[in-house]
């Protein structure tokens, strides 16, 4: 399992554009695809924006 989560984790951070620092982000949600339970990929978590003064 580990390989896979491993393998969906890098497909994602590629389909990113291959962004530095966001490793655990992408390991988290290829896990929760990997481990889910109806076998449908969870959706990728959104991206943060800071909001503006």
């Amino acid at each position: 399992m580990e390989n896979q989560v491993k393998q969906r984790a890098y497909q994602l951070w590629e389909a990113d554009g291959r962004p530095e620092g966001k490793d655990k982000q992408y390991w988290l949600a290829a896990e929760a695809e990997v481990t889910a339970p109806d076998g449908k990929p969870a959706k990728a978590p959104r991206k943060r924006v800071a909001k503006a003064k």
